[in-house]
Formats: C-alpha cells, sequence, structure tokens
C-alpha cells in the first residue's frame, strides 16, 4: 500500500479505538440518513412509507449486521472485544471473591517459588561472568596423568606455559594465600591478601575506579611495595578517602604504597573451595616471581592460572596447543613434569560445575509445584465451569466463534494470571534475599543473585504460559460436548465426556506430588544418613580461632611459611597462658581443621621397600599438630601413642598415621617403629596409629593421612588455628582468648572464631540447603494431594449418583477456600 493509504487509515484507526463512541455515534447517523434516503427513494416509485422503510432495510442486510461489517473494516473491533472480555472476567471474579482469592493466591505462591529459585539459577549460572567477552576466559590446571584431579600450577611451569602458548592471548597467575596484618590504623587487623601477575586485572578486563593497575616493572622482588585495594577495604580500613592513590599504608611491618582502589562490583569468580574467604579479598599486590625461576619453583605449586583465548581460537585449539607445551615440558624436565599434563577450563563452566545439577534439580521440584498449583487450580476452574456449560452452549448455539469464544477464555485467565504473577514477583523479592542468607557459604556468585530482567521475563513467560493453558482446558472441555448435548444435560447433571479431562489432571497431579514425595523422603534419608556419619572426632565443647602471625614470624618469606621455631615458641607460650583460663581444660594447634576442606600432600617412601619408578609416588596427606592436639579434638589414638612435648624440634622425627594410611601401606600390620621419608628427605618413626578424620567433608572418604608435630617440620604455615576444649559453653572463653593473644603479642589478629559444632554445620550446608528446600515444597505437595484426593472423589460421587452440579462448583470452591487452598 501507498504511504499515503497508511496517512490516512491509520489516524481514522486510532480515533476509532480511543473515540469509539463518537464514532459509533457517527456510524449510526449516516446509516439514518441512508435509510432515510432510500425510502424516499422508494415511496417516489410508488410504495408506501412502510413498504419503502421496509424495503431500505433489506437492502442493508440488517442495520445491527452492517454496522458490525463497518467496525470490522476498522480492524480495531479485536481491541475492543478484549476489552469487553477483560470487564466481563472482572465481573464474574467479583461475584465469586472466595474463588477468586485462592486462584491467584495459589498462583502467586507457585510462581514467587520458582522465582525465586530461577534467580538463584540465574544469578550462579545463566547470567555471563561480569568480565568483558566472558567465554574467551579460562583457568589452566596441572592434570597428573589422564584422569587425575586438577591441581594447582608450579611458578615455572607458569613462565613456560606463558612462554611456549600460541592460542592465548594473555596468561596471568595468582597467589591466593598470603595474608597481611594492617597496623597503623588503630587495632591490628588481618586482611585476606592475594599476589597476582601484573596483566591479571588486564586479562580480566578491570579498570581501577581510582588510580592505576600494576606496572610491568613492579612484578619483580624487590620492586612489589605496592597495593590494589578492594572498594569494601577502602571503605571501611580508610575512610573512602578519594586521594588514598599514592599514599603509603603498613602491611606486615612494612611500607606498601597505594596505587588504585577496584571498582565496588568487583569479585574474583571462581570456586569458594579454591580461594579462602570465598574469594573477597582485601588487598592485592604484585606475585613478583623471580625470573628465570628458581629451581624450587617447579616443584611447589601454588598458582591458580586465568587466561584469556586469542580472538578466533577455540577451546580445542587452546587444548591441542597446551598439550604440545606440556609434552615439551615432560621431556626436558622429567624429574617433576613427567605424566603432567595441562588442562584448559572454561571459567564459566569450572565455577559451577559442581552446583549446576544441584540447582536445576531444584528448579525442577519448584517447576513441579508449580505444576501441581496449576493443575489444582485447573481442576477447580473445571469443575466452576458447570456451572457456565449452559451459558457456553447456548452462545456457541447462536453462532458464537470458538475463537472468539477462546479468546473470552484467556482473557478471564489472564486477568487471574496477572494478579498471581504480579503477587508471585512481589514475593520473589522479598524471598530472595531470604533465600541468599539460607543459602551455602561455598556457592559462588551469591553476590550476582539479583532480580534483574532476564528474572522478569521468566516470570512473564510462566504466566503467559498459564494462562494460556488455563484458557485452553475450559475450551477442549467444551468443545467435546456439543451444544445440543450440553443444553439437554446441563439440568440433570455432568456429562461422561466431561470427566476425561479433570481426570486426568487429577492423575498427573497425584503422580507427580508422590514422585516428589519420594524424592523428598530420599533426599532426607541421604542427609540424615550423613548427618550420623561420625566424624572422628567429638565436636561439642571445643572452641576454634584462627592466628595470623606477623613477618618476625615467617622471615619474610612470600608465601605465608614460617621458621618452626619461633613459631613453637609463640605457641608454647600462648598455650599456658589459655590453659590457665577457668574453663578450658585443653588446648592446641593444628594447621587444618577437620571438614574445613584445607589440606596439602607429600610424597613419601617408606624404609626397606624398593623405590617406586621415576614420576610415580605414595601420597599422603599431613597434617601439622601441637602436643594434645588427639586428645583436645576427641581423636581416638589406636595403637602407640600420639605427641608429647618432647616430641620438638630437638627431639627424634616422629609421625602418627591414620588407619587410613595404616590400611593402604601396611594392611594393619603393625606399622609401630617404621620410619617414612618425606620430601625434605628425613626418615621419620612412626610412633602411633590414629583413628580416621573427615578432613574434606562427611560424604568423602577418609584418604591416608599422617600427622606430624608443628616443632619437626622445617617450614610451617604462619596461620595455625588454636582448639580448645572446655567444661562451659566455648564461646564464652572467646573475650579471656583475645585477652592472652593480646598480652603475648598485639600484633597478632585472630579472626574465624567458630566452634566445632559450627564447622561441622558449615561443612553441610549445600545438602542442607537442597533437603530444606525438598521438604518444604513437599509439605505443600502433602497437602495438595490430601485436597486433589478429596476432590476426585467428591466428583466420582457427583457423578455414580448422577446429581445436579449447579450449586457443586460453589460449594467446592468455598470449601476449599475454608480449608486455606
Amino acid at each position: 500500500m501507498r504511504p499515503e493509504h497508511w496517512l490516512y487509515t491509520i489516524p481514522l484507526r486510532l480515533r476509532s479505538l480511543f473515540r469509539w463512541m463518537q464514532a459509533d455515534q457517527e456510524l449510526d447517523d449516516e446509516l439514518r440518513d441512508h435509510l432515510e434516503r432510500k425510502t424516499e427513494e422508494y415511496v417516489a416509485q410508488g410504495m408506501t412509507q412502510e413498504e419503502a422503510h421496509r424495503r431500505a432495510r433489506i437492502d442493508l442486510d440488517g442495520i445491527e449486521q452492517t454496522k458490525e461489517k463497518c467496525r470490522d473494516a476498522r480492524h480495531v473491533t479485536w481491541i475492543q472485544d478484549v476489552i469487553q472480555d477483560l470487564h466481563f472476567g472482572l465481573r464474574m471474579l467479583r461475584r465469586s471473591p472466595g474463588f477468586a482469592a485462592v486462584a491467584v493466591l495459589t498462583l502467586a505462591l507457585g510462581i514467587g517459588a520458582n522465582t525465586v529459585i530461577f534467580t538463584v539459577v540465574n544469578g550462579v549460572i545463566l547470567k555471563p561472568l561480569p568480565y568483558p567477552q566472558p567465554q574467551r576466559l579460562v583457568m589452566l590446571w596441572e592434570r597428573q596423568l589422564s584422569d587425575g584431579p586438577l591441581g594447582p600450577v608450579a611458578p615455572a611451569n607458569f613462565f613456560d606455559w606463558r612462554e611456549q602458548s600460541h592460542s592465548l592471548e594473555k596468561m596471568a597467575a595468582i597467589d591466593p594465600y598470603p595474608d597481611f596484618i594492617l597496623t597503623g590504623t588503630g587495632e591490628p587487623r588481618r586482611l585476606v591478601g592475594a599476589a597476582v601477575s601484573s596483566d591479571f586485572f588486564s586479562l580480566l578486563g578491570v579498570r581501577m575506579v581510582l588510580g592505576r593497575d600494576f606496572l610491568p616493572e613492579e612484578d619483580r622482588p624487590g620492586y612489589n611495595k605496592v597495593v590494589v585495594l578492594s572498594y569494601s577495604a577502602w571503605l571501611h580500613y580508610f575512610g573512602g578517602q578519594a586521594d588514598i592513590a599514592g599514599k603509603p599504608i603498613s602491611l606486615n611491618d612494612a611500607d606498601y604504597t597505594v596505587v588504585g582502589v577496584l571498582p565496588r562490583d568487583f569479585s574474583l569468580v571462581s570456586r569458594a573451595s579454591d580461594f579462602e574467604s570465598r574469594n573477597h579479598f582485601d588487598v592485592w599486590t604484585p606475585l613478583a616471581l623471580p625470573s628465570p625461576p628458581e629451581p624450587w619453583q617447579r616443584g611447589t605449586h601454588p598458582l591458580c592460572v586465568f587466561a584469556r583465548l586469542k580472538s578466533g581460537a577455540s577451546l580445542q585449539q587452546a587444548q591441542a596447543d597446551l598439550n604440545q607445551v606440556a609434552a615439551n615440558l615432560q621431556r626436558l624436565y622429567p624429574a617433576d613434569d613427567k605424566d603432567r599434563g595441562i588442562t584448559a577450563v572454561p571459567l564459566a563452566e569450572y565455577v559451577v560445575a559442581k552446583m549446576r545439577t544441584a540447582l536445576f534439580t531444584l528448579l525442577a521440584a519448584v517447576g513441579m509445584v508449580l505444576l501441581i498449583a496449576c493443575a489444582n487450580l485447573a481442576n477447580l476452574l473445571l469443575t466452576r465451569g458447570i456451572t457456565r456449560q449452559k451459558e457456553i452452549a447456548i452462545r456457541m448455539a447462536l453462532g458464537v466463534s470458538r475463537f472468539r469464544l477462546a479468546q473470552q477464555l484467556l482473557a478471564e485467565s489472564m486477568i487471574l494470571v496477572l494478579f498471581g504473577g504480579l503477587l508471585g514477583f512481589s514475593f520473589a523479592r522479598v524471598g530472595v534475599p531470604a533465600m541468599v542468607h539460607y543459602l551455602p557459604s561455598d556457592l559462588p556468585r551469591i553476590s550476582e543473585i539479583t532480580v534483574d530482567a532476564r528474572v522478569l521475563f521468566f516470570t512473564t513467560l510462566v504466566s503467559l504460559i498459564i494462562g494460556i493453558s488455563f484458557a485452553l482446558l475450559p475450551l477442549i472441555q467444551y468443545q467435546r460436548v456439543s451444544p445440543h448435548d450440553s443444553l439437554k444435560e446441563s439440568g440433570r447433571g455432568i456429562a461422561p465426556a466431561q470427566y476425561r479431562l479433570r481426570n486426568a489432571l487429577i492423575i498427573g497431579q497425584l503422580a507427580i506430588a508422590l514422585i516428589l514425595l519420594t524424592g523428598a523422603g530420599l533426599m532426607t534419608k541421604s542427609f540424615w544418613m550423613l548427618l550420623s556419619v561420625s566424624p572422628g572426632f567429638q565436636s561439642e565443647h571445643i572452641l576454634t580461632a584462627r592466628l595470623s602471625l606477623p613477618p618476625r614470624y615467617t622471615n619474610g618469606n612470600a608465601f605465608g611459611i614460617g621458621q618452626h621455631r619461633q613459631i613453637s615458641a609463640f605457641q608454647r607460650e600462648l598455650l599456658g597462658r589459655v590453659l590457665a583460663i577457668p574453663g578450658v581444660k585443653s588446648a592446641a594447634f593444628t594447621a587444618y581443621l577437620p571438614l574445613s576442606g584445607t589440606e596439602s600432600s607429600w610424597a613419601f617412601d617408606i624404609e626397606g621397600r624398593p623405590p617406586r619408578p621415576v614420576g610415580v609416588y605414595d601420597v599422603t596427606y599431613y597434617r601439622p599438630v601441637s602436643a594434645g592436639y588427639f586428645e583436645t579434638v576427641g581423636i581416638p589414638i589406636l595403637s602407640g601413642r600420639s605427641f608429647e612435648p618432647n616430641d620438638n624440634e630437638d627431639g627424634p622425627l616422629v609421625v602418627v598415621i591414620n588407619e587410613s594410611m595404616d590400611r593402604a601401606f601396611w594392611n594393619q600390620q603393625n606399622p609401630l617403629g617404621e620410619r617414612v621419608r618425606l620430601s625434605d628427605q628425613k626418615w621419620r618413626t612412626i610412633v602411633g596409629v590414629a583413628g580416621d578424620v573427615h578432613h574434606e567433608s562427611l560424604g568423602a572418604k577418609p584418604e591416608p593421612e599422617l600427622y606430624i608435630p608443628y616443632g619437626q617440620i622445617p617450614n610451617v604455615e604462619s596461620r595455625p588455628t588454636i582448639v580448645l576444649r572446655t567444661s562451659v559453653e566455648p564461646t564464652s572463653v572467646t573475650s579471656a582468648l583475645r585477652k592472652a593473644v593480646s598480652e603475648l603479642d598485639v600484633s597478632v589478629p585472630m579472626d574465624q572464631i567458630e566452634t566445632m559444632k559450627q564447622v561441622v554445620s558449615t561443612s553441610v550446608g549445600e545438602p542442607r540447603f537442597r533437603t530444606a528446600v525438598l521438604v518444604r515444597e513437599s509439605s505443600v505437595f502433602a497437602s495438595r494431594l490430601g485436597q486433589a484426593v478429596e476432590l476426585f472423589f467428591a466428583l466420582s460421587f457427583v457423578k455414580r449418583r448422577n446429581s445436579s452440579v449447579w450449586g457443586f462448583p460453589l460449594a467446592s470452591s468455598e470449601q476449599c477456600f475454608l480449608q486455606g487452598r
């Protein structure tokens, strides 16, 4: 059509839409004028006035029919029909307020629950990572053999990867373990730190809100006394000073210059198990690795490596490139890199790999809640629709098209869904923050769980699908019965053909509810069995707290490794002070708490046994502990003895192994007196066998482990955890413990103070979350299951009696309302 046509018709259609009463009045005037002129024409031909008027009306094919044709020519009639249908639907709901309230609330609860869980899934899995072109970001890991677990990277290997790879645009590393003690701002505070290579932030595409990024020349030993602050640390510890860039601060008794502040919304996305403190870091410093790397830097593995694919490069191309790099390193360094490969994993996939199945399972579960709610409400709608059976039959008999009928039913159902969707979305806005607080602490990307446009689209889409379904179901019901049969049977009872759809919905509802009830029961049983697993220690009346020792205990070691004599002396003095606190029965130190998921492993040899082939190692996890640790935590000694105070740096080297190590390497044939050699090439005598302890999780099988006295390890971590067994409520001695630490060394911060029961509770956070959600939803299923069964038998009874059902739907609705549907 020509533009002139649209310029003429569009204003007319808008006028017909918004001034339809005036347009109809003009149409009446025009038809009246046409009728009068036709009548006068026929009178002039000799007809009587009455006959001429009748003939003129016949020529118009009926006044009302002509009006409808003229209105249809405007192409806006369907909009007016929709408005009329909405008005009619609102009137119908006002006549049944109980039914309307029950329907809207049922939909709101179902849609709201689905929106809350979808918001979590969206924030954790579906939402793109908060970096430019996140699909090009990968993490690189070392992998021992083809099917070994992913592991951190040796610094020397990192240098070689960066130099030899050709499919990666950038590569950067992070050591997530350094801690810093902030002084000069009041009470000493432990800050969670990370050391990164100079191109780390540019690889992620992060711009500083203040200052600048690290310079390449600052990523060298001796030139790295610069720091980037997180936004929260800048606000909390430095008051949000706008001129903070360039100012010195005191970290670990050394002066660092602040060069930049990260944006408020920056977070390092990875698994919480890879980094401490749920990926939140207060301060960032240059990694400053020596170049070329020292020989020892190929045998230690502290780094996590990020990389960005070159534009146009695929993950498969990058993996093939890295396989070639790994083959070169295996040939050049067989002692350290034999059978050691490189694995590239997309960052987005790696972060959510462990949580994807659990979250989608929960989304499917609450989706079934919505299905059950919809099926329950659909049955109520179908039963209520019986009262309108005669009305619909008359309209169909008078020639109303099925499309027009479907339009009216759709408008009526959309009113319910609109109010239910709006109320459900409001429930979700309130429920999402509560759900975030309830989520397990190791869930990645928690800060990104917010209600956004995608969540709003999800709610709208779900509501539309429900509304269309609710309109189609009654239409299907009416189509299965002819208008003649409906009019004939409407006074007697329910037609047999009308039962099949309702029965199918009830049976489907029962099936879904039973499936989910069974799943929830199995999940509850699994969680109960997990809780019944003995952790290998006694969690009652134990308080734990982590200490961060200042640099004079570590001799300035960049990786937070301290000298055992200095740390052992501090521990002995502190234990003496702590044991004097009223209510403290015993105390000890450990590097890794049970169920913390933190662990370190060493290769070892057994004296008198043939050496293993090159590249093949016996590996055990090691746990540095002090004397009295087994008694304090309640770990049983199955044979031999535990550590004593004279098992120190001046005494014979000893170890205690766990039952799994005894079973794996000695077949439980008395390992006492046997000697093992760790990577420091010193022989140690086994003096005891301890019971197995779950250090990874309650669901993980205990691995071979050995315990070493703190004083006999050449290098130990400078962040020991003190463990106290009390005869009183554990938290009641917290203040006294702080005082003891402060009196001994005021520069030692203490954090992560929690009881051992809290440690156990945190370790089962994820399965507890899944079970709680399913059990809570199952309670809803159970109530709906009972109501569905009640409705099913009520309908069956009515069918057998073939009684009149004019009053049944309203009674059923009121009964359901009173029951609190």
